[in-house]
């Protein structure tokens, strides 16, 4: 099963983490602040994990795949590292 880490939790990643959960991925959501409530919901409620208030880099970077948002920018540390791993 693809790993696949949704970078940010806002509507974009939302939707990304459902459609990669639709298509049979394992998914982790993971944003640097507090997700908004209707997400957390949401994302419980079709099993999807997710975490809040930083990125664990052992998940991120274990990763297949990484889906960023496009509110978050490049220049983050954790998608700088990804990147250098090529993922």
């Amino acid at each position: 099963m693809k790993k696949i880490i949704v970078i940010g939790a806002g509507e974009s990643g939302f939707g990304a983490a459902m459609l990669a959960k639709a298509k049979g991925c394992d998914v982790l959501v993971s944003d640097n602040n507090e997700i908004d409530i209707k997400f957390k919901t949401k994302l419980k409620e079709q099993h999807i994990r997710y975490e809040e208030s930083g990125h664990s880099e052992h998940e991120v970077l274990n990763a297949d795949e990484i889906i960023k948002s496009p509110g978050v920018s490049p220049a983050v540390p954790i998608i700088k590292r990804a990147v250098d791993k090529d993922i």
